[in-house]
């Protein structure tokens, strides 16, 4: 479960970093090319969720991932999940935990990564972090079956999350 922890940590303190540089060095609204039709740098709020969806509605925005943390903590009682499955976890807790603070703390999330032939998102690391988690997760799903055992009782009272 370690992985879990220092993944997490490591999403964090990325995604916390290119905000920080990205509102220092860059204007709202500004543009700077990278790599010309692959990866921009576009500096925005969002005040929305996945998408801009639900933009303006702040407490669905906080409500709907507390949520999804509650039936990722039920996940981890119910399974003996490999490293595999906790570095996933790890990617999609750090990217939740770094949106969810500027989601608090200020009202909406910094995004700044945008990709000209994905045109209808801003992103920022932490949804990058989300999104590997979530196909690291689909992965474990399909070609890893092993990944996922499931606890019997008396394990899943002793210590739900020691694999790992």
């Amino acid at each position: 479960m370690t992985v879990l922890w220092i993944l997490t940590a490591l999403t964090i303190a990325a995604d916390r970093a290119a905000k920080w540089i990205a509102q220092g060095a860059m204007a709202y609204g500004q543009r700077i090319v990278v790599l010309g039709g692959v990866l921009e740098l576009r500096f925005t709020y969002n005040t929305g969720m996945a998408l801009g969806l639900l933009s303006g509605y702040t407490v669905a925005g906080i409500v709907l991932p507390l949520l999804a943390v509650g039936v990722g903590v039920l996940i981890l009682r119910k399974y003996r999940l490999s490293r595999f499955v906790f570095a996933a976890a790890g990617l999609i807790l750090g990217g939740f935990i770094g949106n969810f603070l500027d989601r608090v703390l200020f009202g909406y999330v910094v995004d700044m990564i945008y990709f000209p032939w994905l045109p209808f998102f801003i992103c920022n690391v932490a949804d990058i972090a989300i999104t590997a988690g979530a196909v690291l997760i689909g992965i474990s799903l399909i070609w890893r079956p092993k990944d996922w055992q499931t606890r019997n009782t008396e394990e899943a009272k002793d210590d739900p999350n020691t694999d790992g």
